[in-house]
C-alpha cells in the first residue's frame, strides 16, 4: 500500500533550501528596515532644519545662539537650540533618530540624536583666541559669542547646520551618560571637554598643551554612521543629505596647523568659507 508524505531526505532538502533563502533574505530585510529608519531620520532632520530657519526668520535673520548651561538654570535646557526652536517643531519626538541605539539614562530633558554645528577653531592671525565658525553658537566663556546671521553663511547649501551623534568619545566626561543627553552636548563645538577626542570627523586630538596632533585620515569621529556607513546632515539652506562623515572635512595636515588655526580643514563645518 502506498503511503502519502515526505521522506526524510526530502524534508532535509526542503529545510536546507529554506535555510539558504533565509540566509539570503534576512540581510536584505535588515537593510530595508534600516533604510526605512534612515528615511524617517532624514525626515526628522528636515523638519528640524526648517524649524531653525523659521526661528531665524522671526529673529532678525539670525540663527539660534544658545546660552551656557549652569546649575542655576536647569542645566541650561531652556537655553538650548532644541528648546528655542520647539515652538516651530511642536514635537520632541523628531529630535530622536530611530537608528539611535542608546538607552534612555536617568537624566531630565529631551532625548536627542542630533547636534548643531557650533564648531570653533583657532584664530589664524597673530593673537590667540577661539573663533566661532559654525552656524548655531553655544556660549562658553573662552570664545566669542556672536550669533550667526543667515546672510553671514556664504555657502548655505554647502554648510552643515545639523549632524547626527549617537555616542560620545571615550575621553569625554559625557561618556558615562550613554548618549550624552545633556544641554552641554546639544552643539558640536570641537575643542571642548564635551567633545574631547576625535568627535569631529577627522578632528585632530588635543596634545593637552594647546597644540593638536595630526589629523586622522578618513575618520568619521563620533558622527553616527549607522545608515549603511553614512550619516544624515542638514544644511543651512534647509536641504538634507546622507554623507560619509569623513567627506565633510579636508583632513590635509597642510590645511590645519598645530595651534588649531582653520585654513580649509573644516570645510562643510565652516560657515565663514567663501569657496
Amino acid at each position: 500500500m502506498r503511503r502519502n508524505g515526505f521522506t526524510l531526505i526530502e524534508l532535509l532538502v526542503v529545510i536546507a533550501i529554506i535555510a539558504i533563502l533565509a540566509a539570503i533574505l534576512f540581510p536584505v530585510f535588515a537593510q530595508a528596515r534600516e533604510k526605512a529608519r534612515q528615511s524617517s531620520c532624514l525626515s526628522n532632520m528636515k523638519n528640524l532644519a526648517l524649524a531653525n530657519l523659521m526661528y531665524a526668520q522671526d529673529y532678525d535673520e539670525t540663527f539660534c545662539a544658545q546660552g551656557e548651561p549652569t546649575g542655576n538654570n536647569g542645566w541650561g535646557w531652556q537655553m538650548t537650540w532644541i528648546v528655542h526652536t520647539q515652538p516651530y517643531m511642536k514635537n520632541y519626538e523628531i529630535i530622536r533618530c530611530p537608528s539611535d541605539p542608546h538607552q534612555v539614562p536617568d537624566w531630565s530633558g529631551p532625548k536627542y540624536s542630533y547636534v548643531a554645528n557650533g564648531v570653533i577653531a583657532g584664530n589664524c592671525g597673530g593673537s590667540w583666541y577661539w573663533k566661532f565658525i559654525g552656524v548655531i553658537n553655544a556660549s562658553r566663556s573662552w570664545f566669542e559669542m556672536t550669533p550667526r546671521a543667515v546672510a553671514g553663511v556664504a555657502l548655505p547649501a554647502e554648510t552643515i547646520l545639523l549632524a547626527e551623534r549617537h555616542e560620545m568619545p571615550p575621553s569625554s566626561w559625557m561618556q558615562p551618560m550613554h548618549g550624552a543627553f545633556s544641554p552641554w552636548a546639544t552643539v558640536l563645538i570641537g575643542p571642548d571637554a564635551v567633545d574631547a577626542g576625535n568627535s569631529l570627523p577627522g578632528q585632530r586630538t588635543s596634545g593637552g598643551d594647546g597644540t593638536w596632533a595630526p589629523p586622522v585620515p578618513n575618520s568619521d569621529g563620533y558622527i553616527a554612521t549607522r545608515h549603511s556607513g553614512k550619516s544624515n546632515f542638514a544644511f543651512a539652506d534647509g536641504h538634507v543629505k546622507a554623507l560619509k562623515p569623513s567627506s565633510t572635512v579636508q583632513a590635509d595636515p597642510n590645511l590645519y596647523n598645530n595651534t588649531g588655526c582653520h585654513t580649509g580643514f573644516f570645510y562643510m563645518w565652516d560657515a565663514t568659507r567663501t569657496q
